[in-house]
This record gives C-alpha cells, structure tokens and sequence, in this order.
C-alpha cells in the first residue's frame, strides 16, 4: 500500500532473499546487501513536510450526537459526498490527486487509487457525471504512467510521480539504506480494480477495451514479479543507496494480500480467458484469512517474511489490515474477530491507539467503519462523531491524518466515502 503513509517502516535489518531483476540506468556499482524497508504499508498520512491543510482544529459541535447506528442513511451521505468533492477538488485536469492536498506527489503507494475507489463508491450511489468523470480521469492517467515498453518491468509503475507535468516519477525512499522503490504489488492489482469498478458502474467496455493490454500487463507483473514461492505476494523492487541493481523485497504484508486479490479477482472476471487471474483470486480468498491470522492475539498480523512466523508488531501498519481484509474478503470467523479485536481498541471518546503512544489516526476510526458492516458488526456509537469532531475538516471536508495535523490525507478520505455509503468491494 501506498508510501504517503509515510516513511515505510523498517521490517527487518536485512534484505531478505534478495533477488536481481535488472540493472538500473542510473549507474552505481551494482552491490547489495543494503537493509531491507518495507515498502509501507498501512495509508495514514505522510511523514513529509510542506502539504497544505487547513488547522487541526476539525470538526463541529452541531453533529456531536451522531453516531455509527444512529446516524441516518441521508447525513452519512451528505458527509461522504462532501468528502468525494473534496477529493475532485484536488485532482488535476489530467487526472492526478495528490496524496495530501497540496501536495506535490501523486499515487506514492497507491495513494490515488485509493482515493479513486472512494469516488467510484461516490458515482455508484449518485450517478452524478462529476464523480464517473473523476475516476474515468484517474483511470488513464494511471495507464499514462504505467511501465508498456521495458520488458522487465512491463505493468509496474514507479513507487511515486511529481503533481507537475509531466508526472515525472520522484525517486523515494522508504528507509535507510533504500533509495527508491518500484513496482509495488498493491499499485499494478489495484489499477485492475479500478477498471472493474468502472465497468461494474457503467455497463460499459469501454475502458476495459481501451487498457485492456494495460490491465493483463499489471496482473502478469505480479504473477512473473512479485510472487512468492508460498503463493503470496512480495511487497515490491527497491534499489539500495549505491547501488544499480534492483532487488526484490519479499516481505509478505497481510494487506498487500487483499490488494492482490482485488485485482486478480477483477482480473478473472474481466479476462476469462486467462485463468491465472482466478486462480489466484482463488488461492488467496481461500488461505489469507486464516493464514494471516494470529489466532492468539485475536487479530490479522502485519504480515511476514516469507517461510517466517507472523509479525506481532503493533502500530498503524497492524490497525490497517483489521479492517481492510474484512472488506476485501467479505465475512469469516478471523475477519470477525479483527473487527472485534478493533472495537476492543477503542477508548470511551472513540479514539483507537494502538499501541497506545501513537497517535489516533483517522485511518484506524475510517477502516473500522469500512469493515464492520461486512461482518455482520457495527463500530461503536463513537467511532464516526470522533472522526467528524477530530478530524474531518470543517472547510475543505478532507480528511486529517490525526487531530491537529495539517495533511489531509486523500487515501484515507477515500476509504471513508466508501465506508460511508456502505459500498462492497464485489456485489
């Protein structure tokens, strides 16, 4: 998932299992061995400095007695579409959304097409052109930056692009010892995804015919890429500092495993004729559950190393599967329990810390939201007015990283228009 979650989180002190893809135009002398980084994965807002937002203080007096059970059908979706129109309201003539507002990187891990899913969610219960126009918009701007003549990284995209034209790619790191990152799992699945919501939305071919080429090459990336021999995916490429030759990074995040479904799922129903797609859909839905389960702890891990035991690591990047893998993989007994475990992790104001020195990021409040309805459950009576009190802007109707945070995240206010108006991520 996407980087504007901010510096991807170090997973371990070495690169594991590193393998070489190809040798980077950039020179350097071709060592490895540099630390490994994860290539981070949970989207709450970004570390970085210099986006624009409005101040920390959110919210307003007037909505305090709202609730997750109480709150009508009718304000959820004024609330959500105030959100969709805050994210049209950064997008560009082209297509890109920044990954805060103001900010100068687009898609960093993903960033935009989260916040895509959010107006797909928007056009679904509106049928207002405006929001069709900002998917179809992002859609091919996507395809624009998509990776269609180097045979090596053919249906990858770069891990993060300039807002300014051209949409240069912007070397990142995500930790020490890493100087960029490519060709990231979540990124090529999640522009499949894109394409079969349009479809699903509209009736239409159209842009399925158009990136049609765009679309298998992004499942195949992964399939050829970013698969791991126990038949889950590696995050993504990294290039260590010094060095010209990519490696991959196999570390196996629980979420990126709901990502690669969405799209191999999408994928299998788009393009039959391949079956690769649905069996690989099919091998996930069938053991990520369980397998990224910690049964102990009552919750999803973070994820592993391949061959590793779970990581029991707590922190934002854990919050985010808790959620996220309800809504992708639709009810179970271990998605059940992660909603639960998330309610438990919540305070009396509706604030969820966890551990408890983090801050209380809007994601956390967001993704239980997304997820419990999936579940058969429903988030606690405080989960949605501490968000609208917090961190939902009163103004610009973005969503804030965390209360008193400048960054409005755009990924984040993506998953609450979809959470919002209830949407499922298949019919």
């Amino acid at each position: 998932m996407a980087l504007s979650r901010g510096t991807r989180i170090l997973i371990g002190a070495t690169l594991c299992a590193s393998v070489t893809l190809m040798t980077a135009a950039c020179g350097g002398d071709g060592s490895s061995g540099a630390p490994g980084v994860s290539a981070f994965k949970s989207p709450h807002g970004s570390g970085t400095t210099g986006s624009a937002g409005t101040s920390g203080t959110t919210g307003t007096s007037g909505t305090t007695s709202s609730t997750t059970s109480t709150t009508s059908a009718s304000t959820q979706g004024t609330m959500a579409l105030q959100i969709a129109d805050f994210l049209l309201a950064q997008q560009d003539v082209n297509g890109a959304i920044p990954d805060e507002a103001g900010t100068g990187t687009a898609n960093t891990d993903s960033d935009m097409e989260y916040a895509l899913i959010g107006l797909a969610a928007a056009y679904g219960a509106t049928h207002d052109a405006k929001y069709l126009s900002g998917l179809e918009k992002g859609i091919a701007w996507l395809a624009a930056r998509e990776e269609m003549t180097d045979p090596a990284w053919q249906g990858s995209w770069r891990y993060a692009y300039s807002m300014t034209p051209p949409y240069d790619p912007v070397p990142t790191s995500p930790g020490a010892g890493i100087a960029d990152v490519r060709g990231v799992d979540a990124t090529s699945a999640l522009f499949v995804y894109l394409l079969y919501l349009d479809r699903q939305l509209t009736g239409s071919t159209a842009l399925v015919t158009q990136y049609g080429a765009n679309a298998r090459a992004a499942l195949d990336f992964v399939l050829a890429k970013n698969i791991n021999p126990s038949g889950y995916s590696g995050s993504s490429w990294q290039l260590p500092v010094g060095s010209a030759t990519w490696q991959f990074w196999p570390y196996e995040y629980a979420a990126d495993q709901g990502d690669v479904y969405l799209g191999m799922n999408a994928g299998a129903l788009l393009f039959p004729d391949n079956p690769n797609y649905a069996a690989k859909a099919a091998f996930l839905k069938n053991n990520v559950p369980s397998q990224f389960y910690m049964t102990s702890a009552q919750r999803y891990s973070v994820g592993r190393d391949t061959g590793a035991p779970l990581d029991a690591d707590l922190g934002i990047d854990t919050i985010f599967p808790q959620g996220y893998l309800p809504w992708v993989f639709g009810a179970n007994s271990q998605s059940i329990g992660a909603i639960q475990w998330m309610i438990n992790q919540t305070a009396a104001d509706g604030s969820i810390r966890s551990p408890s020195t983090d801050p209380a990021y809007a994601l956390s409040n967001v993704i239980l939201l997304l997820g419990a309805p999936t579940q058969g459950m429903q988030a606690p009576s405080t989960t949605l007015p501490w968000i609208v009190n917090n961190v939902l802007d009163p103004q610009t109707h973005g969503i804030h990283d965390y209360p008193g945070s400048p960054d409005q995240e755009t990924n984040v206010s993506g998953f609450a228009v979809a959470a919002l108006l209830g949407m499922k991520a298949f019919p």
